[in-house]
């Protein structure tokens, strides 16, 4: 199998061999990023333009060639890693047998559509090959803007040795496009390239690769995805989407992906060979299954943390009649061969509910290996593995005899296996270290300088926090902070009170901003400091205490301990606020008090459509008391059904609510479409009186802890299902 150390150092390494000698007779030309149209059109099989170095900006490039496979025109870059290319910049390769090599693409930016794409109009490529290249920080300026690194049109055509790195924004990384008859049957190859890191993104429709579209889904791409790394692709729950027939899948690494392999639509397709290594990262998986014909053997999975959706192996439950974008029911699938070693979930009949009702038939689980000697059970089945034929398995957990269609495995084929997976976990190398995160899962904060600086009342605060420099930490001594205009955090950065001072920010601009305004690139700590909304003489009041910018790429952390924020009294004036399409890691609200608002107090509900969007993914609120709240103390939502993310994780505990929302209809805690929620130890004294202390809108498959409350004169809760208190 390609999944070992030696793999990786190659694939990281980059092209093992890239080019063909031309031959002898072959012209080799010298042009800059510019001359290469022109001169493709005099090119002959063979020949090579040379990409004089240099950093190319603002280029539309169009390059065609009438070539082959066996002689290609080349265009290379004169050393690899020399030729730049930027800016608003993208490229169109069409025609017969061009291959286009050493390019690097990056911190560009384009606003739709793909930075390299495999066709021009309707002219599509054929036999041409992007190799050795490099698509890195090409991103449209809003993270809700869909584009894509790579579009693959036409038929044998080679994506090989590349790395797509810094893709922060909606849409799929690389796409394998059947919309044309000339793109069926393709017999593409994707082989040897990076993918990755790429963080959470919170929606769907942010895989790493896609094959086709459920329209094309009973359509053969015959497309071949073998030997890549995956590192670290956490977009969204599929980071490989087969969405078409009879493709191969082999050899793969995905590395700390938090999502899956999914054979979502389409039949036949060969799932071989691969290594998942999860090392217990939450919502790391395997393979998801649905429809017939498949085959998934001789793969590894190392510590798969995820369930459900995120499983290391789960085979979807069905609707009746499925409509081809729903869910076609599982049959006839050979599952052999494979090792599971330390995953928390194997499934059969994952996503059961009122619409999906058809489980898997006619499976064959054959010859598999499962180690977990802290699980009782080697899988899960809704409702039951009727439809599963169990052959010559094997395992290791706690109670084997739960399970008589198993027999036990001896001791040391799981650990020899095992080993495998430690040998490539040595040999992978890391261009990015996971984010430290704490007891939640929550990023951490605070990396840099250290530097302290210290902030008087008087002077230009936000001119002070703008020069900060990364992990700095700005200090406000006791008084009054009077800002004209938003605290810009742009860097990671720590705002505190000083020792024994109770410093008081207030809003004198001329015109309304949030107080505090979380920028691309900014995380923020902030500690100790009073927000008081009252308009200055003469001013308009804040737009929010903190909040953030509307146009950003990059996800960002929040951490609000002991702060206070009174008298906001218009009721768009919100304490801590998420905009639409930003994003946050992690939001962490500890020991504050929010007293005498009109508006809600804590809102990340600015994503209304029904597509699953929300706008951060860990929001931890405890320890805090809302106090003579007109709006929603706590208003959190990720709308729709859609089940392609696995946020975001809401918890509040040790809370007081007193005198909240009690409008009629309203509610004291709004929370809609989390996947994991936590209420617990929470005090509700006369409030949501004329609604619901609680108002949840949840669905079947979410998490919910929900205790230790205490109702006095208040609401009570809504809920979709029967909550034991």
């Amino acid at each position: 199998m390609a999944g070992t150390a030696a793999m990786a150092a190659a694939i990281m390494a980059g092209a093992a061999s890239v080019l063909m000698a031309p031959a002898a007779e072959a012209a080799n030309v010298r042009v800059t990023l510019g001359e290469v149209a022109e001169r493709l059109s005099e090119a002959a099989g063979g020949d090579t333009l040379t990409v004089i170095a240099g950093t190319y900006r603002d280029m539309t490039l169009d390059w065609s060639a009438d070539a082959s496979a066996e002689r290609p025109t080349v265009v290379i870059a004169e050393r690899p890693g020399a030729v730049v290319i930027s800016g608003r910049s993208s490229l169109n390769i069409s025609g017969k047998g061009l291959t286009v090599s050493s390019l690097v693409f990056a911190d560009g930016e384009i606003e739709k559509g793909a930075v390299v794409s495999f066709r021009k109009g309707d002219s599509l490529a054929r036999e041409c090959r992007l190799t050795d290249c490099v698509i890195d920080s090409y991103d449209p300026p809003r993270r809700d803007m869909n584009t894509s690194h790579v579009h693959l049109y036409g038929r044998d055509n080679r994506v090989d040795h590349c790395s797509f790195l810094g893709k922060k924004s909606l849409g799929v990384t690389l796409i394998v496009w059947l919309n044309y008859t000339s793109c069926l049957d393709n017999r593409h190859s994707i082989d040897h390239n990076i993918f990755g890191p790429r963080p959470v993104y919170g929606s769907n429709g942010a895989e790493t690769i896609r094959i086709g579209t459920s329209q094309q889904c009973m359509e053969s791409s015959r497309t071949s995805v073998k030997d890549n790394l995956f590192l670290r692709c956490n977009g969204e729950v599929e980071v490989i989407s087969v969405k078409s027939s009879d493709n191969v899948i082999e050899g793969n690494i995905l590395y700390e992906c938090q999502g899956v392999l999914a054979l979502r639509h389409g039949e036949r397709n060969i799932v071989r060979d691969n290594m998942f290594i999860g090392n217990e990262v939450r919502n790391t998986g395997g393979v998801r299954i649905v429809d017939s014909g498949h085959e998934v053997v001789g793969n590894k999975f190392y510590d798969l943390a995820g369930d459900r959706f995120f499983s290391a192996l789960a085979l979807m439950s069905a609707v009746p009649n499925s409509l081809p974008n729903r869910y076609v029911q599982v049959e006839d699938v050979l599952i052999e061969g494979n090792g599971f070693y330390g995953c928390r979930s194997i499934e059969f009949g994952t996503g059961l509910d009122y619409e999906r009702t058809l489980p898997p038939k006619d499976i064959t689980f054959r010859g598999n290996l499962i180690c977990n000697p802290d699980m009782t059970a080697a899988y899960e089945a809704f409702p039951d593995a009727d439809g599963i034929m169990f052959e010559d398995n094997e395992v290791r957990l706690a109670d084997v005899e739960a399970r008589p269609e198993y027999s036990a495995v001896a001791e040391g084929k799981g650990a020899q296996w095992y080993a495998d997976a430690e040998e490539l976990r040595r040999g992978i190398a890391q261009p990015e270290a996971a984010a430290e995160t704490d007891g939640n899962g929550v990023a951490k904060t605070m990396a840099g300088s250290g530097e302290k600086i210290i902030a008087e009342p008087g002077q230009n605060l936000a001119a002070i926090v703008a020069a900060a420099p990364a992990g700095a930490s700005v200090i406000l001594t006791d008084g009054t902070h009077r800002i004209e205009e938003s605290l810009r955090i742009s860097v990671p950065v720590e705002i505190l009170a000083a020792e024994g001072a109770e410093p008081v920010l207030k809003f004198a601009g001329k015109k309304s901003d949030d107080m505090v305004k979380i920028c691309d690139g900014g995380r923020l700590s902030i500690s100790g400091i009073t927000f008081d909304g009252t308009p200055a003489d003469g001013r308009p009041g804040a737009k929010a205490g903190i909040s953030t910018d509307t146009d950003m790429i990059s996800s960002y952390s929040l951490k609000v301990d002991r702060c206070t924020f009174r008298n906001f009294g218009e009721s768009s004036f919100i304490p801590v606020k998420g905009m639409k399409g930003t994003f946050a890691d992690s939001v962490v609200i500890s020991r504050c008090t929010f007293r005498d608002l009109s508006g809600d107090a804590v809102n990340y509900a600015a994503e209304l459509d029904d597509k699953g969007r929300y706008s951060a993914d860990d929001v931890i609120i405890e320890d805090c008391t809302f106090d003579h709240i007109l709006g929603i103390p706590v208003n959190i939502a990720r709308n729709g059904s859609d089940e392609s993310t696995a946020g975001p994780y809401v918890h509040v505990r040790g809370c007081e609510f007193i005198d909240c929302c009690n409008k009629v209809r309203g509610s004291v805690i709004r929370i809609i479409g989390a996947q994991v929620l936590e209420i617990s130890g929470c005090d509700f004294t006369d409030s949501g009186r004329g609604g619901y202390s609680i108002r949840l809108d949840d669905a079947p498959w979410e998490k919910l802890d929900i205790r230790d409350l205490k109702f006095t004169n208040s609401g009570k809760i809504l809920s979709n299902r029967e909550l034991t208190l």
